[in-house]
């Protein structure tokens, strides 16, 4: 129960079914009518903070699951796509190496040196093929996120 508070006087109007059960309350509790009011109120207020504290706990869990179920597909994409890059770069590594002991390669001709206009254009269209498909993801996304938001 609070602290003493000044009593205000309030005139309710109930019916006998309400009126019976709050004298039996009473009687059970050793209370006062008006005593019955403020435990009844009271309890009504540790419920509903109760109610809403586990209320937040199921979301905030939900939450979390959701997240983590999210981010771990993101993850285990990430992870295979980087072991297909590895494997495919230590592969290109392999070959160039066997190209350059049967041509007896004495140096590199790096593109630090000289770029040929065919490695250019390849350039180019590596960079734009990377664009292209990175603008058709995003665009898919956005397809996705406002069909889940329909």
């Amino acid at each position: 129960m609070p602290k003493k508070q000044k009593k205000i006087q309030k005139n309710i109007l109930l019916t006998e079914d309400v009126v019976q059960k709050l004298v039996d309350l009473a009687a059970e509790k050793n209370l006062t009518f008006g005593g019955v009011v403020e435990y009844l109120v009271v309890a009504h207020e540790e419920h509903r903070s109760a109610e809403n504290e586990k209320l937040l706990t199921t979301m905030d869990a939900m939450i979390k699951k959701n997240l983590q179920d999210l981010l771990m597909d993101d993850v285990k994409r990430i992870r295979i796509t980087a072991n297909v890059i590895d494997r495919h770069t230590q592969m290109m590594l392999e070959f160039w190496n066997h190209y350059f002991i049967m041509t007896d390669a004495k140096s590199l001709g790096s593109t630090q040196r000289y770029k040929t206009p065919p490695f250019e254009e390849a350039e180019v269209l590596v960079k734009e093929r990377v664009a292209h498909n990175r603008q058709k993801k995003l665009d898919a996304e956005v397809r996705q996120k406002s069909e889940t938001y329909r």
